[in-house]
């Protein structure tokens, strides 16, 4: 279980709506927080899973419906926070049909080491 309420955010709503939603929301059931790496104007959180999470992995097949010949992350939100200079690009991505990480890259910066605790997630036009 992920204990971060602003990754749990992300992964929920990057997926709701999805082709396949069930199945991916069924996955960030088995996810943890393996490693956060901060890059100065980001930050990568890799995730690790329980061997449970098999039952819910997007076959080939699914994938190809899903993603077709592009990469096979999930990009819809920008996480906002004004008072930190945060307007940042979130992506989850997919390895072998299961999610393993979230992206976040700050457009206007540094972004901070400290997790947000405010913030808004706002779906791209």
């Amino acid at each position: 279980m992920i204990e971060s309420e602003l990754i749990s955010n992300i992964l929920e709503l990057t997926v709701e709506g999805e082709k396949f939603e069930a199945l991916l929301y069924q996955q960030i059931n088995h996810l943890t927080v393996k490693k956060k790496e901060h890059t100065g104007v980001g930050l990568f959180v890799y995730l690790k899973y329980d061997k449970e999470i098999e039952k819910y992995r997007l076959s080939d097949s699914q994938l190809d419906e899903l993603f077709g010949n592009y990469n096979h992350q999930l990009d819809k939100f920008e996480l906002i926070n004004s008072d930190l200079n945060v307007l940042a690009d979130t992506t989850v991505h997919l390895t072998d049909g299961l999610i393993d990480c979230i992206e976040i890259w700050n457009k206007l910066g540094d972004y901070p080491k400290e997790e947000l605790i405010t913030y808004e997630l706002k779906r791209f036009e």
